[in-house]
């Protein structure tokens, strides 16, 4: 077939009239696209004494405790009463990655947390997006989903829900970012994620496991933009109430998937998510050290230090005051 040559003009003619159709569209779009919806008012933190952020460590019996060690976390920094009470709607969020039940809190700690919002008079939704899998089928592979449901929760996979863009006001990567109706329209948040390490940002634990409340491209975006300040960006505005985690094993020298788990037989709890990383952190890379496994050296967290910096919380140990117990 020959080829028909295009004049100088004709071509440049072509081009403005695309140049014109992309500015139309251009206008379209920002005419009849959702309007960002403001962002999630943040609480300050229930959670302090004499200036400082609580962080409570509890140990006790894996095998045995997990309720009551949930129960003596929580109530060794005020007790839930301080954030849930008759009619609130509480999402428990907990870190579910994918199918392999090492990636996900104990279903038992998830439980445990549901009774406590529960008995407070809060109706509980157990709600996660997974960044690995189908979230559904992740959920109840894991265990949560019987063990929620067990515990008079209703569970819901975030990518059934409706998703709506969000403001960002205090971002520095993000000015906006999608979440969800669920999410947004929660009266408390309470993050469970389990210790663990991760390959990209060093751990994840109650900043990180924020992602779970965005759609799977927002987390696509994080990761080819700035992963470590998006995760400090989203919790300016969607930063748990209250983070309770499981440490009963952590997984310690790889993940967020494929490392060695750790017996710890602890539960930690904090209303500040950069102080209970900050000291979970501190911990998994003591656990490590003592085992001879390669480590990585806290003050490198970038995640951690960005949301301290744009006031999420605090990772000054000046700042913390630690409430260590073991049950008897």
């Amino acid at each position: 077939m020959s080829k028909v040559p295009i004049s100088r003009r004709k071509f440049i003619k072509i081009l403005g009239g695309l140049a014109v159709a992309a500015g139309v569209s251009g206008v379209l779009y920002e005419q009849f696209r959702p309007k960002d919806y403001p962002a999630k008012q943040v609480k300050p933190d229930a959670y302090t004494q004499d200036g400082k952020s609580l962080v409570s460590i509890i140990k006790g019996n894996s095998d045995a405790d997990i309720d009551a060690m949930v129960r003596a976390a929580v109530s060794a920094i005020g007790g839930i009463g301080k954030l849930v009470s008759s009619g609130k709607t509480v999402v428990v969020k907990p870190a579910v990655l994918t199918s392999d039940p090492n990636c996900a809190p104990d279903p038992k700690v998830v439980a445990a947390v549901i009774k406590l919002a529960r008995d407070a008079g809060g109706r509980v939704i157990v709600a996660e997006t997974s960044g690995g899998g189908n979230t559904e089928y992740c959920l109840s592979q894991v265990g949560i989903t019987s063990a929620s449901q067990a515990a008079g929760a209703e569970v819901k996979p975030l990518t059934r829900d409706e998703e709506i863009p969000m403001e960002v006001p205090k971002g520095t990567s993000l000015r906006r970012v999608r979440t969800y109706k669920t999410i947004y329209g929660a009266d408390v948040i309470i993050s469970v994620p389990r210790l663990k390490r991760h390959g990209n940002t060093a751990v994840t634990i109650s900043l990180k496991n924020m992602m779970g409340v965005i759609p799977q491209a927002e987390m696509g975006r994080f990761h080819n933009t700035s992963l470590s300040q998006c995760i400090a960006d989203l919790n300016t505005v969607l930063k748990p109430d209250l983070t309770v985690v499981d440490a009963t094993y952590a997984m310690a020298g790889a993940g967020p998937t494929g490392g060695t788990m750790v017996r710890m037989d602890t539960v930690m709890a904090s209303g500040d998510a950069v102080a209970i990383d900050r000291v979970g952190a501190q911990r998994l890379q003591e656990i490590e050290q003592q085992r001879g496994i390669p480590s990585f050296k806290v003050a490198d967290v970038t995640h951690i230090s960005a949301a301290a910096t744009l006031g999420v919380g605090t990772n000054d140990l000046s700042k913390i005051s630690i409430i260590e117990r073991t049950l008897e």
